[in-house]
């Protein structure tokens, strides 16, 4: 299956998960307090690394390997067995401290449910991994969508019968069971296996520098609440918190839907040979063209977007909310280039690149001790730039991408920025900022967003980008599906 045809499956599964869980969301909120869905939201973030340390790389392992035969993938479902095991253990057997230590009784249930959960998973997760592997990406659709039907149906009748903050939990084991039930149905005989010894080692190798990556990543994500809590305060948090939310908005489900057919993606294309240097500019020249545009347009209309959505409150947040985008365009050419690390075995060059950042960001945000919270966010993007050279490096190194060739290959695609925000800026310009009203942030949301996209077609359809034929096709294809709605009697 090819890459487009993987990110036309994942948009729509990513969508109809998205709408199950909205749905689900909605429905408990009104079924539970808030208090019953804190207790639950607070036990699983006591788990949030626990999760990283269960999947141990296997998944990455999978995917990536040269070869998985019977053997090698017996030695994955191993490890995940024992460590998922190792780890349910421990939630179960240590669930009162924390349950002592939030004073409810409630969050150790929550965490014997979890624990149980646990133990599920090791008999789905290297089938999903090697279906990801196959690039099988409509049966990795199928168990995806009957994984949020089961949790969303399982989860909202729990919550109607009167099962409180336990109600989420069940959701989830179901989830599990059905992914279980329905891999074992995509391919018979390969869910129960006994635990093998052999082939341990080059599971282990790679597991344990993925495990040490994700660790990394978890960390940064979870680093500006950490120190910004404990240094400005809970309300900085809150403020840094809804402006990085806007970005996410806007670019966090297009890069995992992306990432998630990427990555198996280029894993397959360097098993056949293929110059890994020309299939990440391939790949990074789509990508950029869009989202590099699209967070520029956001950094300039910030200010609306904030006060619209959130309302007049959160003004703070959004000059934070325009550096935040800012630092995402700027990264823009390298959010891939992690995937594509992993997925070639060059786990080492990643880890020493997220070491470092991760150490830089840390600083950024440590001088929050002394200065004001847009000053720290302002040295997060000079700590983004140094990120982007350890990268850049590494991607050198492992591919032979220079800094001037990958420059060169996107130029066409940061090209197209100036196009999007130009009329966006105008119209920011000409309205006056102070003291806008609700509506006038929506027409500049509105015209902004009109603007920019005009200006990104005109940029695409004068620069010949090569994004012009997709889009080309896409519209075709619509038409046609219009055409014969019309004339179906």
């Amino acid at each position: 299956m090819n890459f487009r045809t993987g990110i036309k499956i994942g948009a729509v599964s990513n969508s109809i998960s998205f709408a199950l869980n909205f749905l689900s969301v909605i429905v408990v909120s009104r079924l539970l307090t808030p208090s019953e869905i804190g207790i639950f939201s607070v036990s699983v973030s006591i788990l949030g690394v626990s999760h990283v340390l269960r999947e141990f790389g296997v998944g990455q392992y999978l995917v990536q390997a040269k070869k998985v035969g019977d053997n090698e993938f017996r030695a994955a479902f191993s490890v995940t067995l024992w460590s998922s095991w190792l780890i349910a253990a421990l939630i179960f057997f240590g669930r009162h401290p924390f349950s002592n230590f939030y004073s409810h009784e409630g969050v150790a249930d929550v965490l014997a449910l979890i624990a149980f959960n646990f133990l599920i998973m090791p008999f789905g997760t290297p089938l999903l991994a090697l279906l990801q592997r196959e690039l099988e990406f409509g049966k990795l659709a199928v168990v995806r969508i009957t994984n949020s039907v089961a949790s969303t149906v399982v989860t909202i009748a729990a919550a109607w019968a009167g099962e409180s903050y336990l109600s989420m939990a069940w959701g989830a084991i179901a989830g599990h069971i059905a992914n279980v039930i329905l891999l074992n149905t995509i391919r018979p005989g390969r869910i129960l296996m006994l635990p093998t010894l052999r082939g341990l080692g080059d599971v282990f190798r790679f597991g344990s520098l993925a495990t040490v990556s994700s660790l990394l990543a978890q960390i940064g994500t979870a680093m500006p609440d950490l120190i910004l809590g404990r240094t400005l305060g809970f309300s900085a948090v809150a403020f840094y918190s809804r402006a990085d939310g806007l970005r996410n908005m806007a670019l966090g489900q297009l890069l995992r839907l992306v990432r998630g057919v990427y990555f198996p993606s280029f894993a397959k294309g360097l098993r056949n040979g293929e110059d890994p240097a020309a299939l990440y500019s391939k790949v990074m020249l789509y990508l950029v063209a869009v989202t590099a545009p699209g967070m520029a347009l956001a950094a300039v209309i910030a200010d609306s977007l904030i006060i619209f959505l959130f309302g007049p409150q959160w003004e703070s947040a959004s000059l934070l909310a325009t550096m935040i985008c800012i630092m995402a365009v700027v990264t823009a050419p390298y959010t891939m280039a992690s995937s594509s690390l992993i997925a070639s075995g060059n786990l080492r060059l990643l880890i020493a690149s997220q070491s470092i950042t991760e150490s830089l960001r840390a600083l950024a945000l440590l001088s929050s001790i002394w200065v004001p919270l847009e000053h720290a966010v302002a040295a997060l993007i000079a700590a983004t730039v140094i990120s982007n050279l350890l990268y850049q490096r590494a991607l050198s190194k492992a591919f032979g991408l220079g800094f001037l060739q990958l420059m060169k290959r996107l130029m066409p695609s940061l090209v197209l920025i100036p196009f999007t925000i130009v009329g966006p800026f105008l119209v920011v310009v000409l309205i006056p900022g102070e003291e806008r009203t609700a509506s006038q942030h929506f027409g500049i949301i509105i015209t902004g967003v009109l603007l920019g996209g005009t200006g990104w077609l005109l940029g695409i359809h004068l620069l010949s980008h090569p994004i012009k034929s997709e889009i080309k096709m896409m519209a075709s294809g619509a038409s046609a599906k219009i055409r014969r709605l019309i004339k179906r009697p």
